[in-house]
């Protein structure tokens, strides 16, 4: 086994964290500059080479990791490691050949003929890059994770730099995606490298594949289901529109990583408390703590839903570019989905061992999700896409949170913390009320965006401030607890 880096639990998730957030970084630049430098036919086109590979092979290294981080514990980790590698490696392998010669009919499928030599290109890259699928899952078991934020932080600024300089010099995409191949492939040395020299013990006894494979398959089942669910929509615009729609579609309804980074923090917390709770069933305590996580989630979401509805066009502009303007729309539909993510259905149904209930509903809203937006985008267009999947997770939501009520025993008057989330929206209302005068007085877009930003915030901060909603002593532990 190797000597791990001396960092607590604590300190350890947050530069996982970290790490996670370089990787969302290094594909948003790489966003920001080819929206500027491609026409929107072309961007249009990455995305949906991305969304295709995003549909399959990234699921089978979540799976697998989840493998390495249950077998690790269990078994020799050389031989957890080089299974783990073998099996991503020959899976790349296959759905390359697989994405090569499928690539005539997924062009087809998207009606861009352009799509045939940007697949192929991208089924190198499946290739190259596979073994680095378990890349994150290594250097956490091994307790190397300021390894991994370093060896990120490099790999993200080569991405990102690889596509700045081949769609600068050669402007076309072709050059791009073979950039993305090469530093896929460093990935994977970098992680090859690492594993033959590391001391980790002997691969004595065979490679162990069987085992990861049986208990990573449920995971990756699942995993397929809730990436169709995400993305029915988008591959309906992709199937019905053109590239150039699709690509305003595809800017529209980019996840903030702000948004990602506090829901994601959050679950990591309560989940293991929501299972403890639930196990000694104490409902009280779970329906407190389930509207102190709303209160808390509340002060960072409802003010900033409200801060980028307004200034929807001039985010857009200011971070993609004025030909993408018209994102906005899409953007605007898919914030008014912030307020079901104040709250964390699936891991407070986990925790009370309601799996089974959870897994029946995500492919209800699957179904429903791609029958809804089919017709919504037949009606109105790329905003009746996006107004179906925000519909029918509204509904979704409503049928879990019915659920939760009938176990916990609790009324929707007391499960929700409706006095701060409505003071927390009438403050943020105040806060905007500046910007309509800001907007009239600064003609410059990324002048006015900035400021809009910063006086927002001063407002938003100095009345709550003043009603009690936030204290200086929060402040102070907030501060503590990022450090």
């Amino acid at each position: 086994m190797s000597q791990g880096e001396d960092y607590s639990l604590t300190q350890s998730a947050g530069l996982v964290g970290i790490s996670k957030l370089v990787n969302i970084l290094g594909l948003l630049i790489a966003s920001v500059i080819l929206t500027r430098l491609l026409n929107r036919a072309e961007y249009g086109n990455y995305e949906q080479v991305w969304m295709v590979y995003n549909s399959f092979l990234p699921l089978v290294g979540n799976s697998i990791s989840s493998s390495v981080y249950y077998f690790s514990s269990r078994s020799n980790k050389l031989r957890i490691y080089s299974g783990a590698a073998v099996v991503t490696a020959s899976i790349g392998v296959v759905f390359g050949a697989a994405l090569a010669v499928l690539a005539p009919a997924i062009a087809h499928w998207f009606r861009s003929d352009n799509l045939i030599e940007y697949l192929r290109i991208f089924a190198v890259y499946s290739v190259l890059a596979s073994p680095s699928l378990i890349f994150e899952s290594v250097f956490v078991t091994e307790k190397k994770v300021g390894l991994l934020v370093a060896g990120n932080a490099v790999l993200s600024v080569l991405f990102a730099a690889g596509i700045l300089l081949s769609a600068f010099v050669f402007h076309n995409l072709t050059a791009v995606f073979i950039s993305i191949a090469i530093v896929g492939g460093a990935k994977s040395l970098f992680l090859m490298q690492y594993l033959f020299t590391a001391k980790t013990g002997s691969a004595v006894g065979g490679l162990n594949m069987r085992a990861q494979i049986i208990y990573a398959l449920p995971i990756f089942v699942s995993g397929i289901a809730g990436t169709i669910s995400k993305q029915v929509d988008r591959y309906l615009v992709s199937i019905f529109l053109s590239a150039d729609k699709f690509a305003i579609y595809s800017i529209g309804s980019k996840d903030v990583p702000f948004i990602s980074i506090i829901t994601g923090s959050a679950s990591a917390v309560l989940f293991p408390v929501f299972s403890e709770l639930g196990a000694t069933d104490a409902r009280e305590r779970f329906v407190e703590l389930w509207r102190n996580a709303m209160s808390k989630t509340g002060l960072f979401l409802l003010p900033l839903m409200f801060f980028l509805f307004f200034t929807a066009k001039d985010f857009m502009v200011f971070f993609f570019g004025s030909k993408y303007s018209a994102s906005a729309a899409i953007f605007r539909i898919f914030l008014l989905l912030l307020p079901l993510r104040l709250a964390f259905y699936s891991q407070a149904l986990l925790s009370l061992g309601k799996q089974r209930l959870y897994m029946y509903s995500s492919t209800v809203e699957v179904i429903l999700s791609g029958m809804v937006s089919y017709l919504m985008l037949r009606l109105y267009g790329m905003e009746g896409a996006a107004l179906g999947k925000v519909l029918v997770s509204y509904v979704e939501v409503a049928f879990l949170v019915s659920v939760l009520l009938v176990i916990l025993k609790s009324k929707v008057t007391a499960f929700f913390p409706w006095a701060k989330l409505s003071k927390i929206v009438a403050i943020s209302v105040a806060g905007i009320a500046p910007l309509f005068f800001l907007r009239n007085l600064i003609d410059n877009i990324y002048l006015r965006f900035v400021t809009e930003g910063l006086t927002f915030v001063i407002v938003f901060g100095l009345i709550a401030l003043g009603a009690g909603l936030v204290r200086i002593v929060d402040l102070r532990k907030l501060h503590f607890e990022v450090n």
